[in-house]
């Protein structure tokens, strides 16, 4: 697990290095791109505002995932049980897809207010997508020699669900939380730059207004560390259940 970390941050340190020196070597203006020595200045410097407010951005994150992937699996479950039911929600779970999330976040500020409610709001809609197409994509696929096998032995249809679309779901499933994790990410932001008075999106609104490069680049990694940690725990969680997936080898009705 340790020697899988070396690589990527053997990636960092020549990055960084080849930052600092272009920077210097090219005479970049520093308002333009500030060194990484005056990054991490900030980050040293300013890690207890940070923290503060990434802990607030994290509590919208999660929220809006957790909340966004309930909806979106409850979605996939009412589509798949009823074609009558799918014909009438797929034209509004589209539609609440492809309207831009910025022109929202303003209508959910107007409803919701400034505080941590309008930005989980966001974060849902911006991620609950993935999750309904592809836990869809893993119910409707499921293997038909396995399905004929189900009806031979007169499995219910909740048997059917639980013995073999449930299980075929979660490679797809597991794919979406990746994806609706990133995009949870993006809107909690979001939601903070266009309203907000605390939150990583918050501090880099302020410091691209007042011109402060290094807090705002240090704002940048602290939310990019925070996505890879919370991919990282999806990635755990996939992990574990693939194993349990790996280990139903036998259909029992």
């Amino acid at each position: 697990m340790l020697l899988d970390a070396v690589p990527p941050i053997v990636l960092i340190a020549i990055l960084v290095v080849l930052w600092q020196t272009v920077v210097i070597v090219f005479k970049i203006p520093t308002y333009l791109v500030p060194l990484p020595t005056a990054v991490g200045q900030s980050l040293l410097t300013n890690w207890n505002m940070l923290l503060q407010n990434m802990y607030v951005t994290v509590q919208e994150i999660l929220i809006g995932f957790v909340v966004g992937v309930a909806i979106g699996f409850a979605l996939a479950l009412l589509v798949v049980s009823s074609r009558l039911i799918g014909r009438m929600l797929s034209p509004l779970i589209t539609v609440a897809q492809v309207i831009p999330k910025v022109a929202l976040a303003p209508i959910f500020l107007i409803w919701f207010g400034y505080g941590m409610l309008s930005k989980i709001v966001i974060t849902v809609v911006i991620c609950f997508f993935p999750v309904v197409l592809n836990s869809i994509k893993g119910f409707t696929t499921v293997d038909q020699d396995l399905l004929d096998l189900l009806k031979s032995l007169a499995a219910s249809k909740s048997q059917v669900f639980i013995k073999a679309q449930l299980p075929n779901s979660l490679p797809y499933f597991m794919a979406a939380l990746k994806i609706s994790m990133t995009f949870a990410i993006i809107g909690a932001v979001v939601g903070e730059w266009i309203g907000a008075s605390h939150g990583i999106g918050y501090v880099m609104l302020v410091a691209s207004s007042d011109f402060q490069n290094p807090l705002l680049y240090a704002a940048i990694i602290v939310i990019s560390v925070v996505g890879i940690i919370l991919v990282g725990v999806v990635d755990i969680a996939e992990s574990l259940l693939m194993k349990w997936k790996s280990s139903e080898v036998s259909v029992v009705v």
